[in-house]
């Protein structure tokens, strides 16, 4: 076996003191194990801070009621382990509002990796004899004053009327907009001429040898209707067209290009 310590040191670097800290808890899985307590580490490190007269925690251990009530009672106990040909071993201690209270390291060659953990653990508590631990209740850790970072006070409901008027606002500007639209869209259909297919009932007004076919909105004579021989058929007047009734509709067909057009004609006789 091969066991070499490559350094070893504390650090303190917070406002209270080790003893303000009621209990320490112990992860019940450090990030270098595969599974909870392996090696039986996580156990070790509660033996060795019980030894140095802390108050120590498995996190999978049921917490004490103050504890439960008041979690920054408690420091929070780390290892981290790092290196391949020789383990570094880190123990720190920090507060609930993860400021580091204490470190301590250990550096060993050992290669087997049963032990390795062991020995780093072991030799880094030996920095925590220096700290002569003794629980003296701190008031404002006590009563959580100190350790509360606080927060800025929300108002919910002020919150909630504000999205809701958001809300409202947003309705309101999609309905003007839709309305806006279809009063657009009138506007445009009524300044569109309307031609011949698109005009409303015709009437049909009798003249000599015909009809004049008016229209009923606007009073104006759109075509001129002669009689011919045959029973519901007419030609129309300066047009190269003719007016049919077929299936019971008026048809109209005339001439527009070389295209022969066909259209419906609404006539009240």
């Amino acid at each position: 076996m091969i066991l070499i310590f490559a350094s070893c040191f504390l650090k303190i670097t917070a406002q209270h003191s080790i003893n303000d800290y009621k209990y320490v808890i112990v992860e019940k899985q450090f990030h270098f194990q595969s599974e909870p307590n392996q090696y039986n580490l996580n156990e070790l490190t509660r033996f060795l801070l019980k030894k140095n007269g802390f108050r120590p925690i498995l996190e999978s251990d049921i917490f004490p009621n103050d504890l439960k009530s008041n979690y920054c009672l408690a420091l929070h106990c780390e290892v981290i382990a790092k290196g391949f040909l020789k383990t570094t071993v880190t123990i720190t201690l920090k507060d609930c509002n993860n400021n580091l209270l204490f470190q301590a390291e250990a550096t060993t060659k050992e290669k087997d990796f049963d032990k390795v953990y062991a020995y780093g653990i072991r030799e880094a508590f030996e920095s925590f004899n220096v700290l002569e631990y003794n629980y003296v209740p701190n008031n404002a850790i006590v009563n959580n004053t100190a350790t509360t970072v606080e927060e800025p006070e929300i108002n919910e409901t002020a919150e909630v009327e504000k999205r809701k008027a958001e809300i409202v606002e947003l309705k309101k500007e999609k309905e003007e907009k839709a309305v806006k639209l279809e009063e657009d869209t009138i506007k445009k259909i009524k300044e569109e001429p309307k031609t011949e297919k698109e005009s409303s009932y015709l009437e049909a007004v009798t003249i000599d040898n015909g009809y004049n076919l008016v229209n009923v909105e606007n009073k104006k004579v759109l075509h001129v209707l002669i009689k011919t021989g045959m029973e519901n058929v007419f030609t129309v007047k300066g047009d190269n067209g003719i007016v049919y009734k077929k299936e019971g509709k008026w048809m109209r067909e005339y001439k527009k290009g070389k295209k022969t057009v066909v259209e419906i004609l609404n006539i009240i006789f």
